[in-house]
């Protein structure tokens, strides 16, 4: 049996979730709801240099877990959580402990 793209995502998915930064970026944008935040106040609450806070948002991104919107000249990041419910719930499914 080989890999499936549906696999590839869902590997992607966990590689998101899988750094504690990246549940602490996770979280503070749930916080913030569908409208998300700019860039910069990401940045401020996140307490990441620049370069590292861009570098777990391009993880989360690659799992498909946050959206990026261009107002003006700011970039505004929100999660996308039909992703996040896509496979959480199949992920729980595939974690059944055999008796």
């Amino acid at each position: 049996m080989k890999p499936t793209p549906k696999h590839k995502s869902m590997a992607d998915f966990f590689d998101a979730l899988g750094h504690p930064r990246r549940q602490m970026i996770f979280q503070i944008l749930k916080e913030t709801g569908a409208k998300g935040l700019p860039f910069h106040a990401l940045l401020k609450r996140s307490g990441l240099r620049d370069s590292t806070l861009s570098f777990h948002l391009r993880k989360l991104d690659q799992g498909r877990l946050i959206r990026r919107q261009t107002k003006g000249r700011e970039t505004w990041l929100s999660l996308d959580l039909r992703t996040f419910f896509m496979f959480s719930e199949p992920a729980r499914d595939q974690v059944k402990i055999r008796a």
